[in-house]
């Protein structure tokens, strides 16, 4: 049931968002309390996205089950006994999509639409009150006139508020849309069309006022198909690109700081034959993992902190800046597996001061690199083992 936010919601968990027409403009947020911590989730084209606020005042941000990111900690005010936890900036714009089915998720619960009239944009922010402080306590100067949301008091005496102001789209904030969906203009290739596709933009970043989250609804340009492409025409010639990876190396270290495996990636050097608007899978080498059995107790189970295994390729020459495979390891007492989540890049000429003679100025090659995501697995019977590497090229026209 969706409802008109009005008064504060007072200690249990409040759903929201912006609404435009009567209907959500964005997907939902989801605020409650767990003891002294402050959770807010919601989903994006990524899965479901967690801010944590804890006592000790760490803020993280939680992408999945996996993706974990150290944001700013929570900010004192001056002169106020308020500390800033984020800020959620909703970006609505003429064009953009609205999530589908938001009324039918929420079954029997509620939850709070707030209207937003065109020219404007919602702030929604996250303040925790010192210990002691009361429901009547002044909210700090900068965010008089705010509406509260919702207010829950924390074991530890502290006060949480969320409260909500709706302010004019002013340049700033425009241009920031003008980037997002026409200039940066992030694009998810679907396997097959959604019957109601959306994509929401998520930005996290800090500024001098704290943490914040840009909520970017994005138009039709944010999507595409595989289901698009158009076979090539009988002149349309195949392209050969130079492929190369360096030999890299990892370590995989136990909770109690011992190594426990070695991770080594092969150096390729190869080339990769692509059509235009068909996308491939091509071998790109071997992972290797070896146990360091002698460091494993068997029967003991543990989850090992992500490791990252760098390395950087190049196609015909040309690199991305940055190109690190995260390592998921997990002993479950006799087995070590390591997952290798994707990495993935757009090459386009105008990044390069050295167009490349394979590549069009209106086209992209697109690389995924494992082409989904790569377990391997070592046992303590078995302690050396492999797995081939595979990469997704896809060649197209830039939409």
């Amino acid at each position: 049931m969706i409802k008109t936010a009005s008064l504060p919601l007072e200690g249990k968990a409040i759903r929201f968002a912006p609404g435009r027409e009567q209907e959500p403009a964005a997907w939902f947020w989801r605020v409650w309390t767990e003891g002294n911590e402050i959770y807010a989730l919601t989903r994006n084209s990524g899965g479901i996205a967690k801010l944590s606020v804890h006592s000790s005042g760490q803020i993280h941000y939680r992408l999945g089950p996996k993706h974990k990111q150290n944001l700013a900690p929570i900010m004192q005010f001056a002169s106020s006994p308020w500390l800033h936890a984020f800020e959620i900036r909703f970006l609505m714009s003429e064009g953009a999509g609205v999530p589908p089915k938001q009324r039918e998720s929420l079954k029997n619960k509620s939850a709070y639409l707030i209207p937003v009239p065109a020219g404007k944009f919602l702030v929604v922010n996250l303040i925790v009150g010192a210990a002691g402080t009361s429901l009547n306590s002044p909210l700090p100067s900068q965010f008089s006139g705010a509406n509260v949301l919702w207010r829950a008091g924390l074991p530890d005496r502290r006060l949480a508020v969320l409260i909500a102001r709706m302010l004019e789209l002013d340049d700033e904030n425009r241009n920031k849309i003008e980037y997002y969906r026409k200039e940066l203009k992030p694009v998810v290739t679907f396997s097959s069309t959604p019957r109601e596709p959306y994509v929401e933009l998520h930005h996290l970043h800090w500024s001098p006022g704290g943490n914040a989250v840009l909520v970017v609804p994005m138009g039709h340009e944010a999507f595409r198909s595989e289901q698009e492409l158009m076979a090539p025409t009988a002149t349309e010639r195949r392209r050969n690109f130079r492929y190369q990876s360096p030999h890299a190396v990892a370590e995989i270290i136990a909770p109690n700081g011992l190594r426990v495996a070695v991770l080594e990636l092969d150096e390729v050097n190869q080339e990769i034959e692509v059509a235009k608007n068909q996308p491939s899978t091509h071998e790109l080498g071997i992972l290797k993992m070896r146990l360091e059995a002698s460091n494993l107790i068997e029967g003991s189970k543990f989850i090992a902190a992500p490791c990252r295994l760098v390395c950087v390729p190049s196609i015909a020459e040309a690199s991305p800046r940055d190109w690190t495979y995260t390592v998921y390891p997990r002993f479950d007492g006799f087995t070590l597996s390591a997952e290798v989540m994707q990495m993935s890049t757009s090459v386009r000429n105008k990044n390069f001061t050295t167009p490349l003679s394979q590549l069009g100025d209106r086209e992209e090659l697109v690389i995924r690199i494992p082409s989904e995501t790569l377990k391997i697995l070592a046992t303590m019977a078995a302690p050396a083992t492999s797995a081939n590497v595979f990469g997704h090229f896809h060649l197209r026209d830039i939409r």
